[in-house]
């Protein structure tokens, strides 16, 4: 029987951002769309599909970080060639399906990157903590100018996987983190008024990377744990109240 969370879903009308991504999913399970084939210029798709360019730079946005297009800026778009296609393209369509759940997401999201940051800490080059340090002073940089850093941070925790040295787990990883990002976005939008709550994260982010430095797998666990769950907090706070 449907609860009244989702039939208030139902009546909800998608974006139109969630459209496109759909209807070009679709295209590509029903082989309208195959592996390799490049997608028309931004420009063209959003007036195939009548939408704003901003609308439908954001649909290939999440394309992209769900694994199902390559975007490349000198050559466009197209439709990736995977090697864990059977695996990770159904991964991606609950994800895409679950994001107004947040804690599902959430919950997927610890049980990966909690075990990425252990083998991060035990494989992690100097090369890689200086990237993690660069990437984190973006994020930071970002917020104290008003954005927000909702890419600058996907780069972060993205940066924490690659580190485990596992090509199959970033692959894995990728749009799992792109699904939390997304329904975290407008809880980070509504908390842009208090700058200094959220440059608590880019603190804990420093703690993360130390316990890296440091090779201390458990610390870097357990501070990862506590800051994944501070965010999901913060997205269900909000929720609550709007």
């Amino acid at each position: 029987m449907a609860t009244e969370t989702d039939l208030k879903r139902l009546a909800e009308p998608k974006p139109v951002y969630v459209q496109v991504v759909e209807h070009i999913q679709h295209s590509i399970e029903k082989g309208e769309l195959l592996p390799g084939d490049q997608l028309l210029p931004e420009r063209e798709l959003a007036e195939k599909f009548q939408v704003s360019r901003t609308s439908m730079r954001k649909a290939l946005a999440v394309l992209a970080g769900m694994g199902v297009i390559e975007v490349s800026p000198r050559d466009g778009a197209y439709v990736r060639r995977r090697s864990l296609t059977g695996v990770v393209e159904p991964l991606t369509q609950v994800l895409f399906r679950e994001r107004a759940n947040v804690s599902h997401l959430f919950e997927v999201r610890q049980i990966i990157e909690i075990q990425a940051v252990r083998l991060a800490a035990e494989r992690r080059t100097e090369a890689d903590l200086q990237q993690l340090h660069e990437l984190n002073r973006q994020f930071e940089s970002d917020l104290r100018q008003g954005f927000l850093a909702g890419q600058s941070n996907t780069r972060f925790h993205l940066a924490i996987v690659e580190m485990a040295k596992n090509p199959p787990l970033t692959e894995i990883f990728s749009p799992v983190l792109t699904a939390t990002m997304e329904v975290y976005a407008l809880s980070r939008q509504r908390s842009l008024y208090n700058t200094h709550n959220l440059l608590q994260f880019a603190d804990e982010h420093e703690w993360i990377i130390n316990a890296i430095a440091q090779q201390k797998p458990d610390l870097a666990a357990q501070l990862l744990a506590k800051h994944i769950d501070d965010a999901r907090r913060r997205v269900e706070v909000e929720e609550d109240h709007h």
